[in-house]
């Protein structure tokens, strides 16, 4: 099959204008004979951004925050059904990529032999360790660990997005009626859609993006008191 697009990546952003201009600068200089479209979805920022024209930007109003993030991600998958890419890659803003970042997810996704990988996820920090929402004990699988979650920094192809019906559901505000310190549980929901469906999910074994202890702008409280550092 000819594919418009090697890799489609998609980036979500919230007044964090350099950290993002500086991850544009990376991808370019990882792009070599890649064929890439970039995405940056736009969580209502208040700060001015100047975003190059290679780049579609998707703007919302007003800021979804941690509580309707469901909505972009939502957003991002209707985008998805319609592009014809070998692969898409989801990241935040606020990390940095390790060199020959394409090569090297590309390599480590294709080299998992299972019929039922759906995707592998490249932030790798200190949760691979526990159980995170399917209760499914991390196994080592080599250069890769087999995780049953995804946290939304990923690779994969348009199966991940046709299993989930290219679609997220929306989030009740109840979720955080007992604890607000709760993430925006689509990385929940996603994990759990799949992995009830027998697909596998993945993390690499060294992390192929890099996140160091910066406060978060969606998840402020929690993040102070459980810090994402890549391993």
């Amino acid at each position: 099959m000819n594919f418009d697009y090697d890799f489609c990546v998609f980036i979500t952003t919230y007044n964090r204008p350099e950290k993002l201009n500086n991850l544009l600068n990376q991808i370019i200089q990882n792009q070599k004979n890649f064929k890439i479209k970039i995405f940056v979805f736009d969580d209502g920022s208040d700060e001015k951004y100047n975003i190059p024209n290679f780049v579609k930007h998707v703007k919302f109003y007003p800021n979804m925050s941690k509580k309707k993030y469901w909505k972009i991600i939502d957003t991002t998958f209707k985008y998805v059904k319609n592009l014809n890419s070998k692969y898409f890659i989801y990241l935040p803003d606020d990390i940095t990529l390790v060199d020959n970042f394409f090569e090297k997810s590309k390599t480590i996704y294709e080299s998992i032999n299972d019929s039922k990988k759906i995707c592998l996820s490249i932030l790798t920090d200190k949760r691979v360790e526990s159980t995170n929402w399917t209760n499914f004990k991390t196994v080592d699988m080599g250069d890769v660990l087999k995780t049953q979650w995804n946290d939304l920094c990923f690779i994969s192809e348009k199966t991940f997005f046709f299993e989930l019906d290219f679609k997220i559901d929306e989030i009740p505000l109840s979720r955080w009626k007992n604890n607000p310190n709760l993430s925006s549980g689509v990385g929940s929901q996603i994990s759990l859609k799949l992995h009830n469906k027998g697909k596998s999910m993945y993390h690499t074994k060294l992390t192929l993006v890099l996140h160091g202890n910066h406060e978060s702008k969606m998840n402020y409280e929690e993040r102070k008191l459980n810090n994402i550092i890549t391993i």
